[in-house]
């Protein structure tokens, strides 16, 4: 298998969400599907990934449909056919995204069922929708630029970093544009990036890589959308763990909620506009407890 197939392979599998583990050994198994299956012990040793996570990984691999099982003495692992696996990973991953899509939806019933039922002020407020839901990126964008547009204090956000963010900064004009222009409006924006790591210890070479990326990414929204922390009310930190919802708020009583697409780790599949103050309200405290005790703001913290 050529090196450019392995290469086209792996940034596949990083689009699909597959951790770097899972990547290491599917990759093994691929280069080794001549063969009649490998050991844990052969994988462990070809892969990178410790002794001590590697069932786990395969276990993982397996429950996607991407390999088999050989129950021999001692067990095997073998890849399927590629495309077999990879058709079988985007099966996987579409029926996920559906899980937590109807997760969101049903979240959002019960929620407005309560505020119906409460005695709060909020149902006395004219507004029109109480969730609403956007797919594919014009209509997530349309929903999103309104949301920004509707901000008048304060907008609080999160996002994620991979090895693809600064690829894509260039085309994020809808997304950034919004932000520049609540600036001007005198709104304060506070931006969290996270990672997306799992929460082990990292090495100071992982450390030292996410901040020189971070740093990358200030320079690139300064430069295409003259987003600069240098300006009044704009700030951005960021941590080292996966965020598990993205969500922004708005003014304390508005929330957009952000599926990210498993297929396309760099996109947002899904947005979920939900107004309720109560719950913008504790997601706040959560994200400021965030920014304050765990998020760095400088950009070599070594």
């Amino acid at each position: 298998m050529s090196s450019n197939l392995i290469e086209n392979l792996r940034e596949f599998l990083i689009n699909a969400n597959l951790s770097t583990y899972e990547i290491n050994a599917f990759i093994v198994l691929v280069k080794s599907s001549k063969y009649d299956g490998l050991t844990a012990k052969k994988i462990s040793s070809e892969s990178n990934v410790p002794s001590g996570r590697i069932y786990e990984v395969l276990d993982d691999l397996n429950d996607k449909n991407m390999i088999e099982i050989i129950e021999s003495r001692p067990k095997k692992f073998k890849s399927i056919s590629l495309n077999k696996a990879l058709k079988n990973l985007i099966y996987h991953q579409s029926v996920e995204n559906k899980r937590k899509e109807a997760f969101l939806v049903q979240q959002a019933k019960l929620i407005e069922a309560s505020l119906y039922d409460s005695e709060t002020s909020i149902k006395k407020e004219p507004f029109k929708i109480f969730w609403s839901t956007a797919f594919e990126y014009q209509s997530i964008v349309s929903l999103y630029k309104k949301f920004c547009y509707d901000t008048k204090n304060e907008l609080l956000v999160n996002s994620f970093i991979n090895e693809n963010t600064i690829k894509i900064l260039p085309y994020g004009k809808d997304l950034f544009e919004p932000y520049k222009d609540a600036l001007d409006r005198g709104v304060r924006i506070m931006y969290l990036w996270s990672f997306e790591h799992d929460g082990r210890p990292l090495s100071n070479e992982q450390k030292s890589h996410d901040a020189e990326l971070f740093t990358k990414i200030k320079q690139s929204l300064e430069e295409l959308y003259q987003l600069s922390v240098e300006r009044p009310n704009f700030e951005m930190r960021y941590i080292y763990n996966k965020t598990p919802t993205y969500y922004d708020i708005s003014d304390k009583e508005r929330i957009i909620f952000k599926l990210q697409n498993p297929l396309k780790s760099y996109q947002i599949f899904a947005s979920m506009h939900v107004m309720d103050p109560n719950l913008a309200e504790k997601l706040r405290v959560k994200y400021l407890n965030v920014w304050n005790l765990e998020a760095i703001e400088e950009d070599h913290p070594l």
